[in-house]
Formats: structure tokens, sequence, C-alpha cells
């Protein structure tokens, strides 16, 4: 096997399975892609890391290329130079399509550099993005002294003097309690907006 056909695709800077990918993403069909086994600890360094692909080491020269480790299955979308500039997962069916074929997918000796490893927590792309509103939202307001005690009164229900207190307590409840404290900002954001 040379190529995959018909498969839908959602190509992001990070790697995210298909669950969850959101409605306001750009899902793409594409009708043939060639794919590639590589070993599995390549495969975990592609999708676990921001690399650079050495595009003289693919077999057929592509933009869009897939990849299996024999396990799971990801496209990629590299720009001229091999640089990875988008992953994908594919969708249950058509993943487990390709794997029922995995001994006829030919092997390939990819070289890639690692530019940047990324974080690998388990976190849920909800989970990024929200910890990404917050981090965003706290530096905006650290300057404003009203609405970080604001904050904090709506999370605690008490008031506190001290702004590197409640700057702290707001910075470890991304770690301990980061719905209750996404809440409270949005709805400050909410009402700022409104006011504006």
């Amino acid at each position: 096997m040379d190529y995959i056909y018909d498969i839908v695709l959602n190509f992001l800077p990070e790697y995210y399975d298909f669950y969850e990918w959101k409605p306001t993403d750009k899902i793409i069909n594409l009708k043939k892609i060639p794919i590639y086994k590589i070993s599995n600890s390549d495969y975990l360094q592609i999708k676990n890391s921001n690399v650079t692909i050495d595009l003289n080491t693919l077999p057929k020269k592509s933009k869009i290329i897939a990849l299996t480790s024999g396990l799971e299955v990801m496209a990629i979308l590299v720009n001229k130079y091999g640089k990875v500039r988008g992953k994908s997962s594919l969708v249950f069916e058509e993943n487990d399509d390709v794997l029922k074929d995995k001994d006829s997918i030919k092997k390939a000796n990819i070289k890639y550099v690692i530019n940047k490893t990324n974080n690998n927590e388990l976190i849920s792309r909800i989970s990024k993005e929200k910890i990404d509103y917050i981090n965003k939202s706290l530096k905006q307001i650290n300057k404003d002294e009203y609405l970080l005690k604001y904050i904090y009164y709506d999370i605690y229900n008490k008031e506190e003097k001290d702004i590197s207190t409640i700057y702290n307590k707001l910075i470890e409840l991304t770690k301990t309690d980061i719905g209750r404290l996404y809440e409270s900002i949005k709805n400050v954001n909410t009402e700022l907006k409104k006011l504006s």
C-alpha cells in the first residue's frame, strides 16, 4: 500500500485526537495521500514534537503525507522546507481501515530534526485553550488592581488587599480548579466588552 484514499483530515499546529476536533476547525477531505510506516519511536517524536522532515528522505514528494507506526495513523502537512506545519489524526473508522492493511505499507527511513519538544502532559485541547485564555487574560489585567480584586472576591467570596497574594492565588488555581478561574475571568471579560 503506497496511498490511502478518501480521508478526512483536520490539520492543527499540535496533534489532537479526532474527538477533540471542533465544528469551527477547517476539516478537509483528501482523495489520495502517500503513506509510510516508520518506527514507533520516530512516530512518537514526530507526533509530540515540532520537527522538520528531510524531504530528500521521502520516497514521494508531497506536502501532505500519512505516517503509521502500525498502531496509529496520522497525517502531516509540511512546507517547502520540510517543517511540519500541521498534524491530523484520522477519524476512528479510517484509522482502523488503514491499520487492517498495515503489513502492506512500505517502511520508510524518514530523517527529521527536532526543533522543539512539546510538553507531553496529558491535557485535553479544551483544557489547554482554557489555560491559554487564563494566562493571556491575567497578563492583561495584572496591572488592574480593581479587576484582580474583583476576580479574587468572585472566586473566594472574601476581600484581599495584597495584590501579589491575589495574583499568586489565582495562578495556583490554574493547577487546582481551572474551570472556576476560567468562568470568573470569562464573566469579567464579557462584562467589560459590554461596557466598551
